[in-house]
Parts: C-alpha cells; sequence; structure tokens
C-alpha cells in the first residue's frame, strides 16, 4: 500500500518543498497553509499515515493541532518542522506526542530518513494493535449481547469496576457507560471508528463532544493514577494485575509508577480506547 502524507506549513515554500520530496515517498494527500483547516480535516476522519506539520503559524500552533488529533486518532504519527530552536518548545512538542522535530532550512536527504523511520514505526504500531486485539479475543470470553444482559447486573458491574479504579462516582465515568451502552451492540464500531465519532454517539451536539472528551482523558488519566499507586507498593497488588495492562498501555503505567516515586507531575499518555474496549469487554463477559 502506497505511504500517505499531509504537509501543514503557511510557508508556501516549505510546503511545497516538502510535498516534493514525499511525494516521492508516497501520495502528498492534503496540504493545508492554516492550522485550523488542517485540524477540521483531521477531525473529520481524513486518514493519512504520516502528517509533516509547522510549529508556529498564524492562526494556531503546530503543538495545538497535534494536541486536538492524537486524542482522536492515536495511530496518527506527527512530524514537526520548524526553524524554531528553543529546547522549551521542542519539549512541548514531544511532550503532546510527535515523533521527530526536524529544524529548517529542509534537508531533502533528512526528510526521506525520516519519513522511512516513522513509516515503519507505524507498521509495527498496527501490526501490535492486531496482535493484541488478536490475544484478547482469545484470553477474553466473547461479549454477551444485549437482549441477554440484565440492567441491574450491568449497572453493578460498572460500580466495580469503577470502584477498583478509583473512579467512582468521579466526573467522567458516566460518559465512560454511556458510550459501552451505546455501543453494545457495536464492538467493532467502537474499535474502529475515530474517537470523535464515538463521542458524537452520546453528544446532545457538535459543542458538547470536546467537553466530553476532556471529561473522558481526565477520568481515565485519574484511573490511571490509581492503579499506579497501588503498583508503587506491590506489583502483585491484585488491582495492579487486573487493570494495568487490560485497560492502559503497560509502558505508561510503568511510567507513572516512576513519577510516582520520583514525586515528578504526569505526563503519561492515556489509550483512551484501549480502556473502552476492555471496560466493554469486562461488563459484557458472558454470564
Amino acid at each position: 500500500m502506497v505511504a500517505t502524507f499531509a504537509v501543514v506549513d503557511d510557508d508556501p515554500a516549505s510546503q511545497r518543498m516538502l510535498s516534493d520530496i514525499l511525494n516521492t515517498k508516497g501520495d502528498v494527500i492534503a496540504e493545508f497553509s492554516s492550522g485550523h483547516e488542517a485540524l477540521k480535516f483531521f477531525e473529520s476522519g481524513n486518514k493519512v499515515d504520516v502528517r509533516f506539520i509547522d510549529l508556529l503559524m498564524p492562526d494556531i500552533s503546530g503543538i495545538e493541532v497535534v494536541e486536538k488529533v492524537l486524542p482522536l486518532f492515536p495511530l496518527t504519527l506527527f512530524v514537526m518542522v520548524s526553524q524554531v530552536e528553543a529546547k522549551t518548545l521542542m519539549a512541548n512538542a514531544y511532550a503532546v506526542g510527535i515523533e521527530f522535530f526536524i529544524h529548517k532550512p529542509i534537508n531533502r536527504k533528512e526528510i526521506l530518513a525520516i519519513a522511512d523511520r516513522v513509516l515503519e514505526k507505524q507498521r509495527l504500531k498496527s501490526t501490535l494493535e492486531q496482535i493484541e486485539k488478536s490475544l484478547a479475543e482469545v484470553r477474553f470470553p466473547k461479549p454477551l449481547r444485549t437482549q441477554g444482559a440484565n440492567e441491574l447486573t450491568l449497572k453493578k458491574r460498572f460500580q466495580v469496576i469503577f470502584s477498583d479504579l478509583g473512579i467512582l462516582g468521579e466526573t467522567g465515568s458516566r460518559e465512560l457507560q454511556a458510550i459501552v451502552l451505546k455501543f453494545k451492540n457495536c464492538e467493532d464500531e467502537l474499535a474502529n471508528l475515530p474517537l470523535r465519532s464515538i463521542y458524537q454517539g452520546i453528544a446532545g451536539n457538535e459543542e458538547e463532544i470536546q467537553s466530553i472528551e476532556q471529561r473522558i482523558r481526565r477520568v481515565i488519566r485519574q484511573a490511571l493514577g490509581n492503579i499506579a499507586l497501588r503498583g508503587l507498593d506491590d506489583f502483585y497488588d491484585e488491582y495492579f494485575e487486573r487493570y494495568a495492562s487490560k485497560y492502559f498501555d503497560f509502558a505508561e503505567v510503568r511510567e507513572r509508577v516512576l513519577e510516582l516515586r520520583q514525586n515528578r507531575t504526569s505526563s503519561a499518555r492515556i489509550n483512551i480506547r484501549k480502556f473502552l474496549i476492555a471496560l466493554f469487554t469486562d461488563v459484557f463477559r458472558e454470564i
């Protein structure tokens, strides 16, 4: 399959140069000179393998675009390009999830080499996700389908899981429950739809989607912190063993444990989709 790219840069010369280079590696299917235009395109669910984006643009920064898009499409890979060499801005860019930071002026060999590395990383991530999905189907019972599910039983299951994770009654837990119930007959959609489309399933209007995403992100991050706290003292803790690798990327759990040990503020990313699928599996398991 031919690799696809998007280029976001308000400098026409840089945009043209990047596009010309990347078209020798695959297809540049979208070019933007505005952060807002790019954000609208990305949020609408258009799939692109790698997105090259300028750090500083007149309307919205590249960092802000990445920060808004990655939670919706976790497999998306961003490469940031900029004349700026300030270490703080570079650190912020890596913190929100970019893969590489390239300094202008643009160098053809560097762009091609990084494109190869990023595409290889994407192939590995996609393969690992498929392996995880296959393993989950083998390790965990097939979910119970709706007609046989007793409402009281489901409610109790949500309560037990949220209590174990330390988020029972927290803002955001209601949205998690609503999403799982909304997609109770549509597990494949829960696994494959863009997260924004999933949020639309329970949102009253467009303005509510961002608030839902923020509440869900906040409550899952809180759950991650609670589970990491249990692992801080004992990696064989019952709840840590039950939830750490199933509901979260274990590397992020380990990082959060290290942050707690060193009394550092959390910078760990969270995998919203993995959390939702794990919750779905536990709630609708066969009885």
